[in-house]
């Protein structure tokens, strides 16, 4: 009888280090076959992209959430399709505003339907950011879900904090999830032989009777993703600009942009702005921007770029 396909679920709020996670694991795990299924709200899979450049192959699920029910079918169809592939782990990276509380209910309506392998769902790792935690929490339920729902949980950009904060933060994962394994790290530089380990103990023990099952993730309440494709070169002083002016108004940003200063990897979080020169060129820049602001968010959009642009730009 063949081995079951190992499933891990990959959770952390938007910007947390969930991409530069897998991009280790990948060297962490090499010589194993893995799989990676990534959830994104928006249509722009910044991630995937990075991954293929790595040579790995990637199935993306866009424009929602695989917890919710506008993308729960094509999340179920995938897990069957890679069933019948000869892998040995496979990662599911979910979009940052995920709450994963219904998974194993997922995975339910997975059997007999798997034409290969079974999976066994090993449990899942969670990505904190240290630097927006405590901020984050008290605003956004899903960041609570994943902490409950987690087996590993790492307190990613440590470097960035002091000892103070993050004992803080420390004390508040414990005090949601005290039996998840909470290691602390930089650039998600972690010893990987935890995932040749069985977390599924850690899992079921973590999970107290009283945790929700049904996820928050509805068609209504899902972020909106904006996405600007465009063409030309333009000047980095006043990219920066709009990117300033739009921080209040967005939940994350980030894409590729062809600057007057070469092609940059825009990787933005909160306040937190990461633009760095890039060898990937795209046909077009293309910027995605998350936000749960609605009309007025949008209406931003529009605005901080003719304020910096005379290039009209269309939104998708």
């Amino acid at each position: 009888m063949e081995k079951p396909i190992h499933l891990f679920l990959l959770t952390g709020f938007l910007g947390a280090g969930k991409t530069t996670f897998l991009q280790r694991m990948i060297d962490g795990l090499r010589g194993n076959k893995i799989g990676i299924i990534m959830n994104e709200f928006g249509d722009l899979s910044v991630d995937g992209i990075l991954l293929r450049e790595q040579g790995m192959e990637v199935c993306e699920l866009n424009q929602g959430s695989v917890f919710c029910s506008c993308l729960k079918g094509a999340f179920v169809d995938s897990l069957v399709d890679y069933s019948m592939l000869p892998i040995e782990y496979l990662f599911v990276e979910s979009s940052g505003m995920a709450d994963p509380s219904n998974i194993e209910t997922l995975l339910t309506e997975v059997i007999g339907k798997a034409k290969g392998r079974s999976y066994d769902y090993a449990g899942a790792v969670c990505i904190v950011d240290a630097v927006n935690f405590m901020e984050q929490f008290d605003i956004l339920l899903p960041i609570e879900r994943q902490i409950l729902a987690a087996s590993y949980i790492i307190i990613n950009k440590s470097d960035l904090s002091d000892e103070g904060e993050l004992a803080r933060i420390e004390a508040k994962i414990r005090q949601l999830n005290p039996l998840a394994r909470v290691v602390r790290s930089s650039f998600c530089q972690v010893d990987f032989e935890f995932v040749k380990q069985n977390l599924e103990e850690v899992q079921q023990k973590a999970i107290a009777e009283n945790h929700p099952k049904s996820s928050l993730n509805t068609p209504g309440n899902k972020p909106v993703a904006h996405t600007i494709r465009i063409g030309g070169i333009f000047a980095e002083a006043k990219f920066r600009e709009f990117i300033r002016n739009m921080l209040p108004w967005s939940l994350r940003m980030k894409g590729f942009f062809h600057l007057d200063t070469g092609w940059k990897k825009i990787d933005i979080s909160g306040m937190h702005v990461e633009m760095e020169a890039t060898d990937i060129v795209r046909e077009q820049s293309e910027l995605v921007i998350i936000s749960t602001q609605g009309l007025p968010a949008l209406m931003q959009i529009y605005e901080q770029w003719d304020n910096c642009f005379d290039v009209d730009i269309e939104l998708e």
